[in-house]
């Protein structure tokens, strides 16, 4: 008896992903290339497995939609490449529609992380310290988040 099946195994590779991604975006403030090109053929090869033909298709479609929807905000500089990237590898897993959801619900869990950032700095500043200004917030967590939250089931917006 397997200890997981397909789906189970394929959404732990994909959190063990984003939860790498996020972490290095963290720390490095960039998302290897390496790591991406490995999501994005690893998302690939569970479509292909999960349902052939049509399987591969979704991934790429869901690769494809997590590119389109945020090159603006890139094109723009509001996002990193590694940002978009990554929702590339996340919609090479999910399929279109729930990259979809993942930027939806990662954009308000950035701006959830920004809120608290805003709010740390205003109390290091009463405390006569300063945190650094320049320091941009990691969307891959945002993102990271958001996976988790959507494949669990935990929440879905439609």
């Amino acid at each position: 008896m397997a200890l997981l099946d397909s789906e189970q195994l394929a959404q732990a590779v994909l959190w063990a992903l984003v939860l790498v991604a996020a972490t290095w975006d963290v720390w490095q403030r960039r998302i290897p290339n390496a790591l991406i090109l490995t999501g994005l053929l690893l998302g690939l090869a569970f479509g292909v497995q999960s349902s052939g033909l049509p399987g591969a298709a979704l991934a790429v479609a869901g690769a494809a939609v997590g590119l389109l929807a945020l090159l603006p905000l890139f094109y723009f500089r509001v996002m990193g490449g590694g940002d978009v990237k990554l929702a590339m590898v996340c919609g090479a897993f999910t399929g279109w529609e729930m990259v979809i959801q993942i930027i939806l619900i990662g954009t308000v869990v950035h701006g959830i992380i920004a809120l608290l950032w805003l709010f740390a700095r205003r109390l290091a500043r009463a405390r006569g310290r300063d945190l650094d200004d320049s320091a941009k917030i990691p969307h891959a967590v945002g993102f990271a988040v958001a996976t988790v939250i959507t494949t669990a089931g935990i929440y879905t917006i439609w």
